[in-house]
């Protein structure tokens, strides 16, 4: 019994032994860079419709070849701590 337990083992170890470790075929870098994106960018279906409306497109294209665009709203994407680390106030 003692043999067949062994030959088990010598089996499974030399069937491991086969199994390539690098699957991607030599792409392991790249594998390993996806591995470490924290936010990939969103999937977008080309396929899907484009919700706007005509009226508001077509004013913000007379607006434009008259030269009276709209100046868009000021974006502040941090507080107004400075500084490295901590908290943010």
């Amino acid at each position: 019994m003692d043999m067949i337990r062994r030959f088990a083992l010598l089996s499974v170890l030399a069937l491991a032994a086969c199994t390539p470790i690098d699957t991607g075929l030599g792409d392991t870098i790249r594998a390993n860079q996806a591995l470490h994106v924290i936010d990939p960018g969103p999937v977008v279906d080309d396929d899907a419709p484009i919700l706007t409306s005509g009226v508001r497109a077509a004013a913000a294209a007379e607006r434009y070849r008259k030269g009276e665009v709209k100046k868009p709203a000021a974006v502040s994407t941090t507080g107004t701590a400075s500084g490295a680390g901590g908290p943010p106030k």
